[in-house]
């Protein structure tokens, strides 16, 4: 069997925090073979750690002021609601597009934010933005799931584990996940024996979802809670690792040694603190965000939405569209943050308001004219006071039990993204200083002040309907092995956009100009550097999307 010269694995969510410390007591045999003959290094995600950007960014090598991708959806032109996206709204050339026109013959399997399928020279199995499998666009070539179940034992998109852990089962959202892993794998095999692609690429998102749903199972600051004391889930995060690890010595056993191999994850992750600041609770305190004088009727009805959020999964079956439940199901958490974004807008008064958040992530919209719908603040002058402001207060917040800053770094959108879709991304991004606070939505009758620590009992419930245990952080990880790579120390850190550049290297294919990552030289042996110089494509602008937008029909979205 021929083997690819390139093979990507991604572990959505994976970080060295958990792996290093697991290597070390022998725990994950694969992954440490992999960094004793390979190099490393953490790898930077994109401003948010979130996942939409983060593998649009991989995907293009480009940050997402050039792709447009700043999350699974995006706000309406006519009001301040939202819409699911998918990879046709991304702007440039994806890495296997660029692959297939040089020549390569490619497969990917699973990479989110990749549906509808494109047209590659090889195969192509989208991830978790799409509406299901039995779409005719769901893969290229159409048939290819159907060719698993026949000879593979099928195909499963998205383990969809909320139901689980809805009903409180959460062995059976272990189960589904280790299953899923073991699938998807089986596959997987099953399409580089019959395709023999020049790359390859696959992505197993079940690791982010253990961490979203069983971090407070490991979480030290919780083991003196009877809540989480006495269950029995401890492992499963290990026990999902320990699975990606046996996948990943199979993937290697496959291609031989032969191939030049990257073990990647899109961002890191870590416990959510009980410490939460309502950002937009914070901006009505200081004179940027105003109510309408029924705010409180209408949130109050925040609770109400919620509870039809939390509809027991017997009610869902029976009044929800299979292809909906799906959705439903592989979406969440994801689903959970839009939805919330939605409730943390309700009551707002917008001919009051300068500046607001979605509060699902720690960033803030000036009210612009002309971008927002009922925008108000002038852009120039105003525009810039009010930024200042917001920098400038945010620098004042303290923890009052430990007088420490709340905030760690905040940038302005110009600092962190460019390009022609910089006009749509957040203006002011901010880090909370040493993940000692979180961002949850808005909710008044929950506390009189934007700061609050949470109590196990306030934390499982927040837990269930508005936030995971486990969140994204900044860093992922990184593993170069195989042909080509050197061996040895490290790098201390790389980013996401680097990897399209450095994979197209490693294929012969010239980059293009207009990419933001840089080929990781430093990955590779010092004969293959030395012969093989990179080359470049000059791109003068930007590459629109050659796929026509695709939107989701109602009982899709």
């Amino acid at each position: 069997m021929k083997k690819p010269e390139v093979m990507v694995i991604g572990l959505d969510g994976a970080t060295f925090d958990l792996i290093d410390p697991w290597v070390k007591e022998g725990r994950l045999p694969n992954l440490e073979r992999c960094l004793n003959s390979g190099i490393s290094a953490r790898l930077r995600s994109t401003p948010l750690s979130n996942s939409a950007q983060a593998w649009s960014s991989f995907i293009t090598g480009k940050n997402p002021g050039k792709h447009g991708i700043y999350d699974f959806f995006e706000p309406k032109i006519d009001d301040y609601g939202i819409r699911f996206i998918n990879a046709s709204f991304r702007k440039g050339k994806s890495l296997w597009k660029i692959l297939s026109e040089g020549g390569k013959s490619v497969g990917v399997i699973n990479v989110p934010i990749t549906y509808p399928a494109e047209e590659v020279n090889g195969f192509f199995i989208p991830g978790l933005d799409a509406p299901g499998v039995d779409k005719d666009n769901f893969s290229y070539p159409s048939g290819i799931v159907q060719t698993l179940q026949e000879n593979a034992g099928g195909y499963i998109l998205e383990a969809g584990i909320w139901g689980y852990i809805r009903r409180g089962e959460p062995h059976l959202a272990l189960e589904k996940l280790l299953e899923s892993i073991e699938v998807r794998t089986r596959g997987a095999i099953f399409l580089l024996r019959r395709y023999q692609p020049d790359f390859f690429m696959i992505v197993f998102t079940e690791s982010d979802k253990v961490q979203h749903h069983f971090w407070k199972y490991i979480d030290p600051e919780r083991r003196e809670s009877k809540i989480y004391a006495d269950k029995p889930y401890s492992q499963a995060i290990l026990k999902v690792y320990q699975k990606l690890d046996q996948s990943i010595g199979e993937l290697l056993e496959e291609t031989g040694g032969g191939s030049t191999t990257f073990i990647m994850s899109d961002h890191g992750a870590g416990p959510a603190s009980n410490k939460t600041m309502f950002i937009n609770k914070w901006l009505s305190g200081i004179g940027l965000l105003a109510y309408e004088s029924n705010g409180d009727i209408v949130r109050k009805g925040k609770r109400v939405l919620r509870q039809i959020l939390s509809v027991t999964d017997e009610v869902v079956k029976k009044r929800l569209s299979r292809r909906m439940k799906e959705r439903l199901l592989r979406y969440f958490p994801e689903l959970r943050n839009r939805v919330d974004s939605l409730l943390s807008l309700q009551g707002i008064d917008w001919s009051r308001t300068s500046a607001y958040s979605r509060e699902n992530h720690p960033a803030i919209f000036i009210n612009l004219k002309g971008r927002e719908p009922s925008g108000i603040v002038s852009q120039g002058r105003e525009y810039e006071e009010i930024c200042k402001k917001i920098i400038k207060e945010l620098g004042k917040i303290r923890c009052p039990e430990t007088n420490e800053k709340v905030v760690g770094r905040v940038w302005r959108k110009e600092d962190v993204y460019s390009g022609e879709d910089l006009y749509r991304a957040p203006d002011i991004i901010f880090e909370w200083k040493n993940h000692t606070y979180v961002h949850r939505p808005t909710e008044p009758g929950a506390s009189n002040g934007f700061l609050k620590r949470l109590s196990h009992e306030e934390l499982e419930r927040s837990e269930n309907l508005i936030r995971p245990s486990g969140i994204h952080r900044d860093y992922g990880i990184l593993i170069g092995l195989g042909e080509h790579i050197k061996h040895g120390e490290g790098l201390p850190e790389a980013s996401i956009m680097d990897l399209a550049p450095t994979i197209l290297y490693r294929s012969g294919i010239p980059v293009p100009s207009d990419m933001d990552g840089r080929v990781l030289f430093e990955f590779f042996e010092k004969d293959f550097a030395d012969k093989n110089l990179i080359r470049q494509t000059l791109v003068n602008s930007e590459i629109i999307s050659e796929n026509k937008t695709v939107t989701y029909s109602g009982n899709e979205s």
